[in-house]
C-alpha cells in the first residue's frame, strides 16, 4: 500500500467516525424534530460516501460495500431534505420528496449487475449529475431566505456550512468525474479526502454546539407566537423599541410591498439585530416574513368576511396588503388558516 493510499484511508476513515458521531448527536439533542432526524440520516450517508469513494476502502469493505455503498449514493438526496427542514419552519416531508431517489435506488442493482466499464460510468455520471442538482438547490435555498431569518444561529449556520458542504460537495464531484482515470486521480483522492476531514469536524463541531433554538418541532413554531410569557419575559430596555412596532403594525406598515426587516429598522430608528432579537425572543417568530404575514392574514380575513366587500377580488385583497402575487398570498393564508381565501370567503359570508 502507498503512502498516498494510507493517507486516503485514514483521512475517510476519521471523517466517517466524525459523521456518525454527529449523527448521534443530533439523534440525542433533538428527538423530536424533523430537521434533526434528517440531518442524523445525512451523517449516515456522509460517512457512508466517505468510506466508499475510493476503490481502496471499497476493496477493504469487501462484499459489505454493496451494503453501506447505496447511503452514500442517497447522501445527495438526505442533505436536501436536511436543508428544507431545517431552514423552512413549516417543512412537511412529501411523498413528492422521494423522487430524487428513486432513479438513484434503481440504479443501484443495475450497477451491481453490469460488467461492461462504459454503462458503469454512465449510470455513475447520472448518479452524480442527481446529487450534484440536488446540492445546488440546497445550497440556493439556504440563500434564498438567508435575510428573512431571525434565527441568529441557523443564519450562520446557512453561510458557513450549508454552503460550504453544498458547494464543496459539487467541485468533489465534477472533479471526480474529470480526473477519474488520469494520472492527477491519486491526488485528487488524497486532497479530496483530507478537506472531506476538514468539513465532518466542522459539523461535528457545529452539531455539538448547536443551541436547542436550531430545532423547533413545527407545532411549537405555532406555540411561541405572541405568547404572552414570552412578552412578559421581554427585557424593559426593549420594551420602547416593542411599543414603536406595535404602533407601526397599526398603522398598517405591513401593508407596504417588499418589507424587509432591514426597511422596518431603518423606519423604527434602530439596528437591525436589535429589532431581529426582538421579534424572535420576544414575539417568538423565527422568519421576518412569518411576522408579517400574521399581520396581513388577519387583516385579510376581516376583508373576506365583509358582505360589503364581496365583490373586491382576491388578487386586489392580495396587493393592497403587499403581497407581490396571489400566489403568495393564497400560500401564506391556507399555511395560516388551513384553507384557501376563496374557501374561507364562501363559508365567513354564509354564516352571515
Amino acid at each position: 500500500m502507498t503512502d498516498a493510499a494510507l493517507v486516503e484511508i485514514i483521512a475517510r476513515m476519521s471523517a466517517g467516525v466524525l459523521c456518525l458521531l454527529t449523527s448521534a448527536v443530533l439523534l440525542l439533542n433533538a428527538r423530536r424534530s424533523l430537521a434533526a432526524r434528517l440531518g442524523a440520516l445525512f451523517g449516515l450517508g456522509a460517512a457512508a460516501y466517505m468510506i466508499c469513494a475510493s476503490q481502496t476502502m471499497r476493496d477493504l469493505l469487501g462484499v459489505w460495500q454493496h451494503v453501506v455503498e447505496p447511503m452514500g449514493w442517497l447522501d445527495g438526496v438526505f442533505f436536501w431534505w436536511f436543508c428544507l427542514a431545517l431552514f423552512c419552519d413549516q417543512y412537511r416531508f412529501r411523498a413528492a420528496h422521494l423522487l430524487p431517489a428513486i432513479p438513484i435506488l434503481i440504479l443501484v442493482p443495475l450497477q451491481y449487475a453490469v460488467s461492461d466499464p462504459f454503462w458503469r460510468d454512465a449510470m455513475t455520471l447520472i448518479k452524480q449529475s442527481i446529487s450534484v442538482i440536488l446540492f445546488l438547490h440546497a445550497t440556493y435555498f439556504a440563500l434564498l431566505s438567508l435575510k428573512d431569518d431571525l434565527v441568529d444561529t441557523r443564519r450562520r449556520f446557512r453561510v458557513v456550512i450549508a454552503v460550504s458542504v453544498g458547494l464543496s460537495a459539487v467541485i468533489l464531484m465534477g472533479l471526480e468525474i474529470l480526473l477519474r482515470g488520469t494520472v492527477a486521480e491519486t491526488a485528487y483522492l488524497v486532497g479530496s479526502s483530507l478537506w472531506l476531514l476538514v468539513l465532518s469536524f466542522a459539523f461535528a463541531l457545529w452539531a455539538l454546539r448547536a443551541s436547542p433554538e436550531m430545532f423547533v418541532d413545527r407545532k411549537e413554531v405555532r406555540q411561541h407566537h405572541d405568547s404572552e410569557a414570552a412578552i412578559a419575559a421581554i427585557d424593559p430596555a426593549d420594551r420602547p423599541l416593542l411599543a414603536r412596532l406595535e404602533a407601526a403594525m397599526q398603522d398598517g406598515t405591513y401593508r407596504e410591498t417588499g418589507l424587509t426587516v432591514g426597511k422596518l429598522a431603518d423606519q423604527l430608528k434602530t439596528p437591525e439585530h436589535r429589532l431581529r432579537k426582538l421579534i424572535n425572543s420576544g414575539l417568538g417568530y423565527r422568519n421576518f416574513s412569518s411576522y408579517i404575514n400574521s399581520h396581513r392574514v388577519e387583516d385579510a380575513k376581516e376583508i373576506l368576511a365583509d358582505p360589503e366587500r364581496a365583490r373586491l377580488q382576491i388578487l386586489q385583497v392580495a396587493l393592497d396588503l403587499g403581497y407581490g402575487s396571489i400566489a403568495s398570498f393564497n400560500r401564506a393564508f391556507r399555511e395560516a388558516t388551513g384553507e384557501a381565501p376563496t374557501s374561507f370567503r364562501r363559508k365567513a359570508l354564509m354564516a352571515d
